[in-house]
């Protein structure tokens, strides 16, 4: 990457925190005999999901009473969310195993079950985990003034999992308050429950044929005729045994009325659970603002949470009698740590 990349970019690049955070990690995994990449207990998880869900989607289908059916579609949208965040999630991420044949089986469960990885990998990977919870207010600024680029020239820095849903809800404190925000909390459970529908039907198809994410480029995926050609397949295939399979044994209504409940299912869980991962009291959220104004001097705004406090200089200030190394507070891997919820505050570190 050019130097002046970096000189633009949101990130701090010269802390070592993220190497010595990662050594101390795989460290502590070594000492408790354990692996890295996958476990007999991860595969045991992903069994399990797999069988609940075609156990749930059979009964869905063959079922000769619809109350039944609504169960088992329920079901099937409950399983199928476990399996997008619990296998697919980690195949993609080369983590459920050491294979990488078997890490690509665990990734393509997102297709079989009727999303695309090859969406996801450009969402998650190349907008989400780069830029968690950070929003370019340059590219904001630019956008408002109608100065846009064409995307090959585009260098945003926005996590698309805040910024996508605006205006319909706020996630972000840089982005403008409107008078309905005040009651998202009311209608937003309703837009949840339409995640995964929009995503399948919609937003797939979209980046697939325009070779485009948002601001990212999608071709890495997507210019290859091997990859178009599998995820129209997939996508044939799980409308077929989703879709065409129950509306065959239930009719058309009530065929389309079980896909959609499950779906609704599905995205209800999945949006909670990343809502309590990073959009929630106690994360902070990272701001890339204009560099080219003359009143800051640096174009890095500290990450902050909702209320404005910035939980790193507390920790800051427990480190400093000791010495330890200075880490920016734009440092990536710190943003990381800043931008997501702790699971185990006040955990035992010998547990």
């Amino acid at each position: 990457m050019e130097e002046k990349s970096f000189n633009t970019s949101f990130y701090d690049w010269d802390s070592d925190f993220y190497t010595t955070l990662k050594k101390r990690v795989v460290q502590r995994l070594e000492e408790r005999g354990l692996s890295t990449r996958g476990s007999g207990e991860i595969w045991i998880k992903a069994l399990f999901l797999l069988i609940g869900f075609w156990t749930c989607l059979y009964f869905m289908i063959v079922s000769t009473s619809y109350h039944v059916a609504l169960v088992a579609s329920a079901g099937m949208g409950s399983f199928a969310a476990f399996v997008g965040t619990c296998i697919q999630h980690d195949g993609n991420h080369g983590a459920f195993a050491k294979s990488r044949a078997l890490n690509k089986f665990a990734g393509w469960t997102l297709d079989m079950i009727g999303a695309s990885a090859f969406t996801w990998e450009i969402q998650h990977m190349l907008g989400h985990h780069p830029y968690t919870n950070v929003l370019d207010g340059v590219e904001k600024e630019k956008l408002e003034q109608m100065d846009d680029c064409p995307i090959e020239e585009k260098d945003q820095e926005s996590d698309p999992d805040v910024f996508s849903s605006f205006p319909l809800m706020r996630m972000h404190p840089l982005q403008q308050p409107r008078w309905f925000h005040k009651y998202q909390h009311v209608y937003a459970p309703f837009l949840f429950a339409l995640m995964t529908l929009a995503k399948v039907l919609q937003q797939d198809v979209e980046v697939a044929t325009s070779k485009r994410l948002y601001h990212i480029d999608a071709h890495g995926r997507y210019g290859s005729i091997w990859n178009t050609a599998r995820f129209w397949s997939m996508k044939i295939i799980t409308m077929f045994y989703m879709v065409g399979l129950p509306v065959f044994s239930h009719g058309l209504v009530k065929g389309l009325g079980l896909f959609v409940l499950g779906h609704l299912v599905c995205g209800e869980l999945l949006a909670t659970m990343f809502i309590v991962n990073h959009v929630i009291e106690g994360v902070s959220y990272g701001a890339k603002s204009n560099e080219d104004d003359d009143n800051k001097k640096d174009k890095v705004i500290k990450p902050v949470t909702f209320n404005g406090d910035t939980p790193m200089e507390r920790t800051r200030e427990k480190v400093t009698a000791s010495n330890a190394p200075f880490v920016p507070y734009n440092d990536w891997a710190a943003v990381q740590c800043q931008t997501s919820v702790n699971w185990s505050p006040g955990r035992n570190k010998s547990a």
